[in-house]
């Protein structure tokens, strides 16, 4: 298998040989199929309006595709605005272009099909390439340029310029490494010692796997559309690993996701079946103070009958006591007459025979001496 800087060397040598044959280089082209414009002003990344021979014609860079900025039934594509302002920083309105031909002149647009070259003889075509922001391309029969454009694009993938750049958001190798980023952060979200913690870990996975799969999914439809200047530029081998990588990071993140609701799940289980317990404990505890104040409130409730009891008899008593004492206060009484006061009976005196007085009882019937 040939290296690719062996290839860059070997599409280096087609280069110099096609210089050599006056295929790349303005200086020495044939002068009938090389001519020179002024720039009139840059389309897109690989079209530009030149003024040749007095008119202005429509220039169609030839074996080279930049993303697309004008289709009206297309979004702009990745790095299609870079081509562009690179086309207008090299080529700026009114300078200089030598035009080289293939074998057909338009195309079925009308557009005039070119290898394009700068005041300094750079060919265009390929230092767009070079940038990675074109990749080479062949409508055939026009093949004239497809060496020096794949020699820069090499260039530019050994460089891991414009296409090839992860800085640059929107390429393949920037989502798959932010794909990647995304499943570190997911795997640096803590287990989390508490339900809530664990929680929290779970919702700010699960917003790191919307993420993902809403990733992992623009990079999926690219490479499966095989319409995509991005996926395009990428050769089998590197679309199978991009493709692997992102789909690896995309798995990491559901499965951190997956084992932070397990925990949680854990968490809550455990925190559940706790209160459990301390309710029923709290139940108990609960149902003896309520059999505790029961009894004493039997207890106070029995005493105060008593004490009511005791108070009723005892007003019973009381009552049956006056009550008896006023039937004997209605009541008439014998009431014994005094008893007659002993006189001692003077001395004897008096006719014969008297005997003394005499003391009769009650009634006059009976008396003794007095």
């Amino acid at each position: 298998m040939i290296s690719r800087q062996a290839a860059l060397a070997a599409a280096a040598a087609v280069v110099v040989a096609a210089s050599t044959a006056g295929c790349t280089s303005a200086s020495t082209a044939d002068t009938s199929n090389a001519n020179q414009g002024e720039v009139v002003r840059v389309i897109d990344g690989d079209t530009l309006v030149v003024n040749f021979e007095d008119q202005e014609l429509t220039v169609r860079l030839l074996n080279v595709d930049t993303p697309e900025t004008k289709d009206p039934n297309k979004p702009v594509e990745c790095l299609g605005p870079e081509a562009t302002d690179f086309l207008e920083d090299a080529l700026p309105p009114g300078s200089t272009v030598t035009l080289e031909f293939d074998v057909e002149r338009e195309d079925r647009y009308g557009r005039t099909l070119a290898g394009v070259y700068d005041a300094d003889d750079r060919l265009i075509n390929a230092e767009v390439a070079r940038q990675g922001l074109g990749i080479p391309v062949t409508y055939e029969p026009n093949a004239k340029f497809r060496p020096p454009v794949d020699a820069a694009y090499e260039e530019a993938r050994d460089n891991q310029a414009g296409m090839y750049n992860a800085d640059v958001a929107c390429t393949v190798p920037a989502m798959v490494d932010a794909l990647e980023q995304t499943a570190e952060e997911a795997a640096a979200q803590a287990e989390g010692s508490s339900v809530a913690t664990a929680a929290s870990a779970a919702a700010a996975v699960l917003a790191l796997v919307r993420t993902a799969d809403a990733a992992f999914d623009v990079l999926d439809a690219g490479a499966k559309a095989g319409t995509s200047m991005m996926w395009a530029a990428l050769s089998d081998e590197e679309k199978t690993v991009f493709q692997e990588r992102a789909a690896a990071a995309k798995t990491k993140v559901h499965e951190r996701h997956e084992t932070l609701v397990s925990i949680q799940n854990e968490r809550q289980a455990v925190e559940d079946e706790a209160q459990r317990v301390a309710a029923e404990a709290e139940a108990e505890r609960v149902a003896a103070a309520q059999a505790e104040a029961d009894r004493k409130a039997a207890e106070a409730a029995q005493a105060e009958a008593n004490r009511v009891a005791a108070q009723q008899a005892e007003a019973n008593r009381i009552a049956a006591e006056q009550a008896e004492a006023n039937r004997r206060a209605a009541t008439p009484q014998y009431v014994a007459p005094p008893a007659p006061e002993y006189v001692a009976p003077p001395a004897q005196s008096g006719p014969p025979g008297y005997t003394g007085p005499r003391c009769y009882a009650p009634g006059g019937q009976s008396w003794r001496p007095c």
